[in-house]
């Protein structure tokens, strides 16, 4: 929408407020161009600024005059960061090999996997593709050596029952009324 004298008067403004509103909008155009103008300014100074510190820095990194001791103690640096992330990346894969056996043993009939975990080295088991442990040798080895760590198979073996299952049995004959036993008694 266009912003003119005519729009003005037709809102009812006289000639002489139309002209205010005008010189009182001109000043806040200024203002704003001013401050555009201020903003335009300081970006292009930073931009400046960025330019001639990357300037300085490769200047840095090609001067011949950079003294011995600082390149090797940069190299120094970077070989203790890049010690430092391998033997981060070595701990995590090591701790994901741990979790991934912890996660396996859970998944066989043993008593106590965590137990279990005392028996395998962890150095010696790969995992697949998938991430998974090969466990079944140790597993099936350790159920030869040690079938005390594992539940009992279903292969019809029984298991001896040292003590009945259950509610030991009443001893006595049915239902027999305690008082008339004593009663009984007393007649013999």
């Amino acid at each position: 929408m266009a912003f003119t004298t005519d729009e003005l008067l037709k809102l009812g403004l006289t000639e002489e407020q139309a002209k205010e509103v005008f010189a009182l909008r001109g000043k806040e155009l200024n203002a704003d161009k001013s401050a555009l103008e201020t903003i335009t300014q300081e970006r292009d100074s930073l931009k400046s600024q960025l330019q001639n510190t990357e300037a300085q820095l490769e200047t840095l990194k090609a001067d011949v005059n950079t003294s011995a001791e600082q390149k090797q103690a940069l190299e120094a640096l970077q070989a203790e960061y890049d010690k430092y992330k391998a033997d981060a990346a070595a701990e995590r894969a090591q701790t994901q090999k741990v979790n991934a056996i912890n996660l396996a043993l859970k998944d066989t009939k043993a008593h106590n996997p965590d137990m279990l975990m005392k028996f395998i080295d962890v150095d010696a088991i790969e995992l697949d593709d998938k991430g998974k442990p090969k466990l079944d040798e140790v597993i099936n080895g350790l159920k030869e050596s040690d079938p005390y760590l594992f539940q009992a198979e279903a292969d019809n073996t029984p298991n001896p029952n040292i003590v009945p299952p259950g509610n030991p049995a009443a001893s006595g004959t049915g239902n027999t009324d305690p008082f008339q036993a004593i009663i009984d008694g007393y007649g013999k």
